[in-house]
């Protein structure tokens, strides 16, 4: 009895099923199939993780892009697929006249070290005795997983993702576990169900041996075949546990710089804290991705995000003393509106107040109560991180358990980056299972999720708007003697006799609230901001600056009903660049330095500065903000 690949006859009973996981993996908030790749594929390292004693891990992960294989990788592939080449071909829906492998024999490696590996009985087949075997849940299962609690996955789809990366639809996984056998290969594959002379197949097949239609596909456990594999493809696993995934014919999609970027994008914090490396090859070179190189590495993100990953070395050590911890006491019920003032006494507020304006950053730590349904009520927390910056438009970055999950709907912020982390074991368990199949999203509708939390909806908006009702609930205090709190801002409305909305100052931006209806402030400022017909003017303030230069930005945006202007700007209705708008006055004692779009920089070298912007549509609502930009800003 020989290793091949078995397809099963399908069955006049049997369902004619074709598999859809190819589309869990193509979300908008993924950029391509290498992210896809590369976080189901870590993820899963991490959940499997060997833990020391105080919990802690330490795991590898080689990624091998192999474009152009050696010639004994080529007669491997061609090896292992030949003599089923027809239920492949006609699987995968290819014409008569093409070849399987259509001078594409690349591959992929994803080897994990640190890990325990696919432990379990490789025999078991049975439901009720499999639940917790991952060797069954990654190689005969479909939908379900061995994974509970904070596990990064659960739903028993993200394995897919290596065949999806594959153009044959396949993979092989060779384990070295303590579990007997100790060292095991094998493969699966998904294809269509189709038919050869007559007779129709199943969409699914396994690699390995077989005594009978009727019975399960067991692993290769001969050292020969398992050698010569592992030769073939390159792997550098010996005896040591974990997992080393082969992905034969690699999809032309798949590309090394996309790999790179997204073990950067969505694994950061682990990196940072020590938790994982990764090591990349491809016939370009080689990179270590690990907490010392991510420094380099973080410029290959674009500059926002890479300022949130600078952000995060600091983040990622901050120590239980350097945080503000709200009261467990006062978290009565996941609500800002019922909880908010209890959480938040104008103490904890002075608190954060001056650690943002000592350290222009923050961490908060967030109590929450966690309730299944039917189980006993746990206290859990998270902790969010906010530092004062220069730029605007900045939304919140959510971690749970080390991955980031890309598609959260937070409100816009301006003046500062943001992270929100959650690790805590049971805050961690309730938005895992309120994540979708590719872990982008916190899903009130997820079968996990729905119906089996008390409060379980209110949970997940509480953590969501954490850092804009934190903000929120800072600039409604009074900012005076605080300059790193304030903002200058102002609405030009189409009628002058409508009042001005003089929203509060928000964190992490100098400046001064430009004059009300009916007098002016009388706190001291640099620069103000006026209306004209149809523009605005930036006129020098009653605070004479101290040393010149100084840099202030300037962002507008229509009015819109519903969102923020700024945010909402299109290009359609405006470039400072270009006509109808003009500078005018001419500008004087005044240097633009960037435009871009709504956005100016200037720098403003003397007192008695002269600059304004008209040719405005007087029909439309303008909001303008300027902002004194800092040195000491990131």
């Amino acid at each position: 009895m020989s290793a091949r690949w078995h397809f099963n006859p399908r069955r006049a009973c049997d369902r004619m099923r074709d598999s859809a996981n190819a589309a869990f993996f193509t979300a908008e908030s993924l950029e391509n199939i290498s992210e896809a790749l590369v976080r189901e594929g870590i993820q899963n390292s991490l959940d499997a993780a060997r833990r020391g004693e105080s919990g802690e891990r330490e795991v590898r992960v080689r990624i091998a892009f192999v474009p152009v294989p050696t010639p004994d990788a080529i007669e491997k592939t061609k090896a292992l697929f030949g003599e089923v080449s027809e239920h492949f071909a006609r699987g995968l829906g290819l014409p008569a006249e093409q070849s399987l492998f259509n001078g594409q024999t690349g591959f992929l490696v994803f080897e994990d070290f640190g890990t325990k590996g696919l432990t379990g009985d490789v025999t078991e087949w049975r439901l009720e005795k499999a639940e917790c075997n991952p060797f069954f849940s990654f190689f005969r299962a479909e939908g379900r997983s061995a994974k509970t609690g904070e596990s990064l996955g659960r739903w028993g789809i993200g394995k897919q993702v290596f065949s999806t990366a594959s153009t044959l639809h396949a993979m092989f996984g060779l384990t070295v576990r303590e579990d007997e056998p100790t060292r095991v290969l094998m493969g699966s594959a998904v294809v269509q169900t189709h038919s050869i002379n007559g007779e129709d197949f199943q969409p699914d097949a396994w690699f390995g041996l077989r005594e009978s239609l009727d019975q399960p596909v067991m692993p290769v456990e001969d050292p020969a075949l398992i050698e010569s594999f592992a030769k073939a493809f390159g792997l550098t696993r010996a005896r040591e546990p974990g997992l080393s995934i082969v992905v034969p014919c690699v999809d032309d999609r798949v590309q090394p710089d996309d790999l790179l970027r997204g073990v950067v994008r969505n694994f950061f914090w682990p990196i940072l804290q020590g938790e994982l490396v990764v090591d990349l090859d491809y016939s370009g070179g080689s990179h270590r991705i690990d907490a010392e190189s991510l420094p380099v590495h973080r410029t290959l993100l674009p500059p926002a995000e890479a300022a949130v990953v600078e952000f995060a070395a600091w983040a990622a050590f901050a120590k239980q003393v350097q945080k503000v911890v709200l009261s467990d006491e006062a978290a009565l019920q996941p609500d800002w509106a019922r909880s908010g003032e209890a959480l938040l006494p104008e103490l904890k507020l002075h608190e954060i107040r001056a650690q943002l304006a000592l350290a222009q950053r923050v961490a908060v730590q967030v109590p929450v109560r966690v309730r299944p349904k039917g189980q006993l009520e746990r206290m859990s927390y998270f902790t969010l991180f906010i530092e004062v910056c220069r730029e605007a438009g900045y939304r919140t970055l959510f971690l749970r358990d080390g991955i980031v999950i890309t598609d959260i709907r937070a409100p816009l912020l301006a003046g500062n980056r943001s992270l929100v982390v959650v690790e805590n074991a049971p805050l961690a368990g309730l938005l895992g299972d309120a994540e979708g199949v590719n872990h982008t999203q916190w899903q009130k509708d997820s079968p996990k999720f729905h119906n089996h939390y008390v409060y379980g909806l209110q949970t997940i908006r509480f953590v969501t708007r954490s850092v804009h009702e934190i903000l929120r609930r800072l600039n409604a205090g009074d900012t005076r003697g605080d300059p790193t709190l304030l903002i200058n801002l102002f609405y030009l409305p189409e009628n002058d006799g409508k009042p001005e909305r003089s929203p509060r100052p928000k964190p992490g931006e100098s400046g001064a609230v430009s004059d009300p209806p009916g007098g002016a402030l009388s706190r001291p400022r640099k620069f103000d901001l006026r209306r004209v017909d149809d523009g605005f003017s930036l006129v020098p303030g009653d605070a004479k600056p101290e040393t010149f230069p100084f840099k202030v930005r300037i962002l507008a945006g229509y009015d819109v009903r519903r969102g923020n202007p700024i945010k909402r700007y299109a290009k359609d209705d405006f470039i400072f660049t270009r006509p109808p708008l003009r500078l005018e006055p001419k500008p004087a004692g005044v240097v633009v330095i960037r435009e871009d779009g709504n956005l100016l920089e200037l720098e403003i070298r003397r007192s008695d500065f002269v600059f304004g912007v008209t040719g405005f549509d007087k029909k439309r609502d303008l909001v303008v903000r300027a902002v004194e930009q800092h040195e000491t800003n990131v």
